[in-house]
């Protein structure tokens, strides 16, 4: 067992990352499995497969940010919300530059964009909510 806090870290790293890749490699056997039978799922099976990894990277990742310092936990916010909105500038200019702005992967995109949006909105609500002001530090 780890001792350290780095340690610590780095064994729930190293366990969410094993038990996802098992997550996906029971996924591809159980699709696999089933085109060997001969059966359409509709894609049911991958679904439930994705949820259930969701449900266990999630489960997974509660220790992990439970276990971080504040200083630790602007960085990962600061990170996903830079690195979300980098993100989605960059594939609306893939978009754009190759002219799929009326294809079903631009609603696709377009729907991720608005569900991130009002998941956003709901967790800042609920920061707010809580009193926590406009920022992590005290004071602002």
């Amino acid at each position: 067992m780890p001792s350290t806090y780095s340690a610590k870290q780095a064994s729930r790293s190293v366990r969410m990352v094993a038990i996802t890749l098992a997550i996906v490699l029971a996924a591809l056997a159980a699709k696999a499995g089933l085109r060997a039978w001969g059966i359409d799922d509709g894609g049911w099976v991958a679904l439930g497969f994705m949820l259930v990894g969701f449900a266990a990277v999630l489960a997974l990742a509660l220790p992990f940010w439970n276990g971080l310092d504040d200083f630790q936990r602007q960085g990962h916010a600061v990170s996903v919300y830079w690195g979300n909105l980098a993100g989605l500038a960059v594939t609306a200019c893939i978009i754009a530059a190759i002219g799929l702005a009326r294809s079903e992967f631009m609603l696709g995109v377009a729907t991720l964009a608005v569900i991130q949006l009002g998941c956003s909105l709901l967790l800042y609500a609920n920061w707010r909510l809580k009193g926590r002001g406009f920022g992590f530090r005290t004071g602002e």
